[in-house]
Protein backbone atom coordinates (compact mmCIF):
# COMPACT_ATOMS: atom_id res chain seq x y z
CA UNK A 1 0.00 0.00 0.00
CA UNK A 2 2.84 2.39 0.84
CA UNK A 3 4.46 1.74 -2.56
CA UNK A 4 1.15 2.41 -4.33
CA UNK A 5 0.73 5.62 -2.35
CA UNK A 6 4.14 6.99 -3.34
CA UNK A 7 3.59 5.87 -6.96
CA UNK A 8 0.35 7.90 -6.97
CA UNK A 9 2.15 10.95 -5.54
CA UNK A 10 4.98 10.59 -8.07
CA UNK A 11 2.62 10.34 -11.07
CA UNK A 12 0.58 13.34 -9.95
CA UNK A 13 3.67 15.44 -9.31
CA UNK A 14 5.19 14.53 -12.68
CA UNK A 15 1.97 15.57 -14.41
CA UNK A 16 2.24 19.00 -12.75
CA UNK A 17 6.01 19.06 -13.17
CA UNK A 18 6.48 19.40 -9.43
CA UNK A 19 9.84 18.78 -7.76
CA UNK A 20 10.08 16.08 -5.12
CA UNK A 21 10.61 17.69 -1.73
CA UNK A 22 12.63 15.69 0.76
CA UNK A 23 11.51 15.83 4.38
CA UNK A 24 11.17 13.47 7.32
CA UNK A 25 7.65 12.95 8.64
CA UNK A 26 7.76 12.06 12.34
CA UNK A 27 4.63 10.96 14.22
CA UNK A 28 5.74 12.09 17.67
CA UNK A 29 2.38 11.32 19.28
CA UNK A 30 2.80 7.70 18.20
CA UNK A 31 6.29 7.58 19.69
CA UNK A 32 5.02 9.10 22.94
CA UNK A 33 1.75 7.20 23.37
CA UNK A 34 2.18 4.26 21.02
CA UNK A 35 3.09 0.65 21.66
CA UNK A 36 6.60 0.83 20.25
CA UNK A 37 9.40 0.72 22.79
CA UNK A 38 10.44 4.35 23.25
CA UNK A 39 11.41 5.25 26.78
CA UNK A 40 10.90 8.82 27.93
CA UNK A 41 14.65 9.11 28.36
CA UNK A 42 15.16 8.15 24.71
CA UNK A 43 12.53 10.60 23.51
CA UNK A 44 13.91 13.38 25.68
CA UNK A 45 17.37 12.85 24.23
CA UNK A 46 16.14 12.72 20.61
CA UNK A 47 13.55 15.51 20.86
CA UNK A 48 14.78 17.84 23.62
CA UNK A 49 12.67 20.75 22.33
CA UNK A 50 9.51 18.91 23.47
CA UNK A 51 10.79 18.42 27.02
CA UNK A 52 11.44 21.72 28.83
CA UNK A 53 14.20 21.29 31.40
CA UNK A 54 12.06 22.83 34.17
CA UNK A 55 9.33 20.18 33.76
CA UNK A 56 9.85 17.13 36.02
CA UNK A 57 9.86 13.69 34.41
CA UNK A 58 6.85 12.74 36.55
CA UNK A 59 4.71 15.15 34.53
CA UNK A 60 5.47 13.28 31.30
CA UNK A 61 4.89 9.91 32.96
CA UNK A 62 1.46 11.07 34.16
CA UNK A 63 0.68 12.46 30.72
CA UNK A 64 1.42 9.10 29.10
CA UNK A 65 -1.02 7.42 31.46
CA UNK A 66 -3.75 10.08 31.37
CA UNK A 67 -7.03 8.51 30.18
CA UNK A 68 -8.20 11.57 28.19
CA UNK A 69 -4.84 11.82 26.44
CA UNK A 70 -5.09 8.15 25.53
CA UNK A 71 -8.56 8.67 24.04
CA UNK A 72 -7.26 11.64 22.05
CA UNK A 73 -4.34 9.58 20.82
CA UNK A 74 -6.58 6.76 19.62
CA UNK A 75 -8.64 9.31 17.67
CA UNK A 76 -5.56 10.75 15.95
CA UNK A 77 -4.79 7.37 14.37
CA UNK A 78 -7.46 8.15 11.77
CA UNK A 79 -5.02 10.71 10.33
CA UNK A 80 -2.67 8.31 8.59
CA UNK A 81 0.96 8.84 7.68
CA UNK A 82 0.23 7.74 4.11
CA UNK A 83 -2.50 10.36 3.66
CA UNK A 84 -0.34 13.08 5.16
CA UNK A 85 2.52 12.33 2.78
CA UNK A 86 0.14 12.08 -0.17
CA UNK A 87 -1.25 15.55 0.60
CA UNK A 88 1.89 17.35 1.78
CA UNK A 89 4.21 16.38 -1.07
CA UNK A 90 2.38 18.24 -3.90
CA UNK A 91 1.74 21.24 -1.63
CA UNK A 92 5.43 21.54 -0.82
CA UNK A 93 6.33 20.89 -4.46
CA UNK A 94 4.20 23.83 -5.63
CA UNK A 95 5.73 26.02 -2.97
CA UNK A 96 9.23 24.99 -4.05
CA UNK A 97 8.37 25.69 -7.69
CA UNK A 98 7.20 29.18 -6.78
CA UNK A 99 10.01 30.05 -4.37
CA UNK A 100 12.95 27.76 -5.22
CA UNK A 101 15.38 29.64 -2.98
CA UNK A 102 13.23 29.41 0.15
CA UNK A 103 14.25 26.69 2.58
CA UNK A 104 11.52 24.23 3.45
CA UNK A 105 11.30 22.28 6.73
CA UNK A 106 13.56 19.26 6.96
CA UNK A 107 11.28 17.61 9.49
CA UNK A 108 7.49 17.67 9.70
CA UNK A 109 6.43 16.51 13.14
CA UNK A 110 2.89 15.63 14.18
CA UNK A 111 2.03 15.80 17.86
CA UNK A 112 -0.73 16.38 20.36
CA UNK A 113 -1.13 19.82 21.91
CA UNK A 114 -4.01 19.43 24.37
CA UNK A 115 -6.35 20.61 21.59
CA UNK A 116 -4.68 24.01 21.27
CA UNK A 117 -6.73 25.21 18.29
CA UNK A 118 -5.01 28.60 18.35
CA UNK A 119 -1.72 26.97 17.29
CA UNK A 120 -2.66 24.24 14.84
CA UNK A 121 0.49 24.43 12.70
CA UNK A 122 3.74 26.07 13.78
CA UNK A 123 6.71 26.95 11.61
CA UNK A 124 9.89 26.52 13.67
CA UNK A 125 12.58 27.12 11.03
CA UNK A 126 13.69 23.62 10.01
CA UNK A 127 10.68 22.07 11.77
CA UNK A 128 6.99 22.18 10.89
CA UNK A 129 4.77 21.12 13.78
CA UNK A 130 1.23 19.87 13.13
CA UNK A 131 -1.13 19.34 16.08
CA UNK A 132 -3.15 16.38 14.87
CA UNK A 133 -5.49 16.44 17.85
CA UNK A 134 -7.13 19.63 16.52
CA UNK A 135 -8.18 18.00 13.23
CA UNK A 136 -10.47 15.19 14.39
CA UNK A 137 -13.70 16.56 12.87
CA UNK A 138 -16.05 19.37 13.85
CA UNK A 139 -18.56 17.01 15.44
CA UNK A 140 -16.06 14.98 17.44
CA UNK A 141 -17.28 14.29 20.97
CA UNK A 142 -13.98 15.47 22.44
CA UNK A 143 -14.63 18.97 21.09
CA UNK A 144 -17.85 19.45 23.04
CA UNK A 145 -17.94 22.96 24.48
CA UNK A 146 -15.84 24.54 21.73
CA UNK A 147 -17.85 27.13 19.73
CA UNK A 148 -19.04 25.85 16.34
CA UNK A 149 -17.30 28.63 14.36
CA UNK A 150 -14.02 27.28 15.73
CA UNK A 151 -14.95 23.59 15.46
CA UNK A 152 -15.87 23.89 11.77
CA UNK A 153 -12.14 24.46 11.11
CA UNK A 154 -11.08 21.43 13.15
CA UNK A 155 -11.65 18.82 10.45
CA UNK A 156 -8.98 16.78 8.63
CA UNK A 157 -9.56 18.78 5.42
CA UNK A 158 -8.19 21.85 7.21
CA UNK A 159 -4.69 20.41 7.70
CA UNK A 160 -3.47 21.51 4.25
CA UNK A 161 -4.98 25.03 4.40
CA UNK A 162 -3.37 25.53 7.81
CA UNK A 163 0.01 24.37 6.48
CA UNK A 164 -0.42 26.63 3.44
CA UNK A 165 -1.29 29.53 5.76
CA UNK A 166 1.96 29.11 7.67
CA UNK A 167 3.99 28.79 4.45
CA UNK A 168 2.36 31.89 2.98
CA UNK A 169 3.51 33.93 5.95
CA UNK A 170 7.10 33.15 5.03
CA UNK A 171 6.67 35.26 1.89
CA UNK A 172 4.14 37.91 2.83
CA UNK A 173 5.52 40.94 4.56
CA UNK A 174 3.53 42.46 7.40
CA UNK A 175 0.48 44.62 6.70
CA UNK A 176 1.68 47.71 4.84
CA UNK A 177 -0.60 50.23 6.48
CA UNK A 178 -3.13 50.78 9.21
CA UNK A 179 -6.15 51.16 6.96
CA UNK A 180 -8.90 48.59 6.76
CA UNK A 181 -8.24 48.23 3.02
CA UNK A 182 -4.56 47.42 3.69
CA UNK A 183 -5.63 44.63 6.06
CA UNK A 184 -8.20 43.29 3.59
CA UNK A 185 -5.68 43.11 0.76
CA UNK A 186 -3.00 41.59 2.99
CA UNK A 187 -5.35 38.75 3.93
CA UNK A 188 -6.62 38.59 0.35
CA UNK A 189 -3.06 37.98 -0.85
CA UNK A 190 -2.63 35.25 1.76
CA UNK A 191 -5.85 33.47 0.79
CA UNK A 192 -5.07 33.84 -2.93
CA UNK A 193 -1.58 32.38 -2.41
CA UNK A 194 -3.11 29.46 -0.53
CA UNK A 195 -5.31 28.82 -3.56
CA UNK A 196 -2.22 28.60 -5.78
CA UNK A 197 -0.69 26.06 -3.42
CA UNK A 198 -3.94 24.07 -3.17
CA UNK A 199 -5.60 24.29 -6.60
CA UNK A 200 -7.75 21.23 -5.95
CA UNK A 201 -9.35 22.75 -2.86
CA UNK A 202 -12.51 24.84 -2.98
CA UNK A 203 -12.55 28.46 -1.84
CA UNK A 204 -14.77 27.47 1.08
CA UNK A 205 -12.16 25.00 2.36
CA UNK A 206 -9.32 27.48 1.81
CA UNK A 207 -11.14 30.12 3.87
CA UNK A 208 -12.52 27.70 6.43
CA UNK A 209 -16.11 28.48 5.37
CA UNK A 210 -19.02 26.13 4.96
CA UNK A 211 -20.55 25.90 1.49
CA UNK A 212 -23.54 27.91 2.78
CA UNK A 213 -21.29 30.68 4.14
CA UNK A 214 -19.49 30.98 0.81
CA UNK A 215 -22.81 31.18 -1.06
CA UNK A 216 -23.94 33.97 1.28
CA UNK A 217 -20.74 35.95 0.64
CA UNK A 218 -21.06 35.55 -3.13
CA UNK A 219 -24.74 36.50 -3.13
CA UNK A 220 -24.13 39.62 -1.02
CA UNK A 221 -20.82 40.80 -2.51
CA UNK A 222 -22.24 44.05 -3.88
CA UNK A 223 -24.04 44.91 -0.65
CA UNK A 224 -20.90 44.20 1.43
CA UNK A 225 -18.74 46.41 -0.78
CA UNK A 226 -21.32 49.21 -0.86
CA UNK A 227 -21.57 49.08 2.93
CA UNK A 228 -17.81 49.41 3.40
CA UNK A 229 -17.62 52.24 0.86
CA UNK A 230 -20.68 54.17 2.07
CA UNK A 231 -19.55 53.96 5.70
CA UNK A 232 -16.10 55.25 4.64
CA UNK A 233 -14.43 52.20 6.15
CA UNK A 234 -11.93 51.36 3.40
CA UNK A 235 -9.37 54.00 4.39
CA UNK A 236 -10.32 54.12 8.04
CA UNK A 237 -7.69 53.23 10.65
CA UNK A 238 -10.20 52.27 13.36
CA UNK A 239 -8.83 49.10 14.92
CA UNK A 240 -12.27 47.67 15.68
CA UNK A 241 -12.87 47.11 11.95
CA UNK A 242 -10.25 44.35 11.99
CA UNK A 243 -11.96 42.47 14.81
CA UNK A 244 -15.41 43.02 13.28
CA UNK A 245 -14.61 41.84 9.76
CA UNK A 246 -11.23 40.11 9.48
CA UNK A 247 -10.77 37.83 12.48
CA UNK A 248 -12.37 34.42 13.04
CA UNK A 249 -15.81 34.92 14.56
CA UNK A 250 -19.27 33.34 14.47
CA UNK A 251 -20.37 36.18 12.16
CA UNK A 252 -19.21 39.54 10.83
CA UNK A 253 -20.44 42.58 12.74
CA UNK A 254 -22.24 44.99 10.42
CA UNK A 255 -24.58 45.84 13.30
CA UNK A 256 -27.49 45.08 10.96
CA UNK A 257 -30.15 42.39 10.75
CA UNK A 258 -27.92 40.39 8.38
CA UNK A 259 -25.23 39.81 11.01
CA UNK A 260 -26.44 36.37 12.10
CA UNK A 261 -26.49 35.19 8.47
CA UNK A 262 -23.01 36.46 7.59
CA UNK A 263 -19.82 34.42 8.04
CA UNK A 264 -16.87 35.72 10.00
CA UNK A 265 -13.76 37.03 8.21
CA UNK A 266 -15.85 38.63 5.47
CA UNK A 267 -13.11 41.25 5.06
CA UNK A 268 -10.62 38.49 4.17
CA UNK A 269 -13.04 37.08 1.60
CA UNK A 270 -13.56 40.51 0.02
CA UNK A 271 -9.80 41.10 -0.02
CA UNK A 272 -9.48 37.84 -1.94
CA UNK A 273 -11.92 39.14 -4.57
CA UNK A 274 -9.78 42.27 -5.05
CA UNK A 275 -6.58 40.23 -5.41
CA UNK A 276 -8.26 37.82 -7.84
CA UNK A 277 -9.39 40.78 -9.95
CA UNK A 278 -5.82 42.11 -10.02
CA UNK A 279 -4.38 38.69 -10.89
CA UNK A 280 -6.78 38.26 -13.82
CA UNK A 281 -6.06 41.74 -15.20
CA UNK A 282 -2.27 41.59 -14.93
CA UNK A 283 -1.45 37.88 -15.29
CA UNK A 284 1.57 38.57 -13.06
CA UNK A 285 3.50 35.83 -11.31
CA UNK A 286 2.67 34.74 -7.78
CA UNK A 287 5.77 36.47 -6.43
CA UNK A 288 4.91 39.72 -8.22
CA UNK A 289 1.33 39.69 -6.99
CA UNK A 290 2.05 39.10 -3.31
CA UNK A 291 4.79 41.77 -3.38
CA UNK A 292 2.70 44.44 -5.11
CA UNK A 293 2.00 47.40 -2.75
CA UNK A 294 -1.59 47.30 -1.62
CA UNK A 295 -2.68 50.65 -3.07
CA UNK A 296 -1.09 49.85 -6.43
CA UNK A 297 -2.84 46.48 -6.42
CA UNK A 298 -6.17 48.02 -5.44
CA UNK A 299 -6.10 50.67 -8.18
CA UNK A 300 -4.91 48.29 -10.89
CA UNK A 301 -7.46 45.63 -9.91
CA UNK A 302 -10.33 47.88 -11.00
CA UNK A 303 -12.36 45.74 -8.67
CA UNK A 304 -16.13 45.81 -9.05
CA UNK A 305 -18.57 43.52 -7.23
CA UNK A 306 -20.03 40.87 -9.50
CA UNK A 307 -23.59 41.33 -8.24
Amino acid sequence: MLSICFLHISCKNQKENLPFVSYELIRFEQLFYGETVNTLEQLQKTYPYFFPSETPMEVWIDKQKDSLQRVLFEATKAITTEKLNQDLQPLLGRYKNTFPKTALPKKIITLMSDVDYNNKVIDADSLLLISVDVFLGKDHALYEGIPMYIRQNMSPDQILPEVAEVLSQKQLSSVEGRTFLAHMIYHGKKQWFKQQLLPDQGVDVILGYTAEQLRWAEANEKEIWNYFASQEMLFSTQSDLISRFSRPAPFSKFYLDIDQESPGKIGQWLGLQIVESYAKRTNNSVEEIINTPYMELYRASKYKPRR
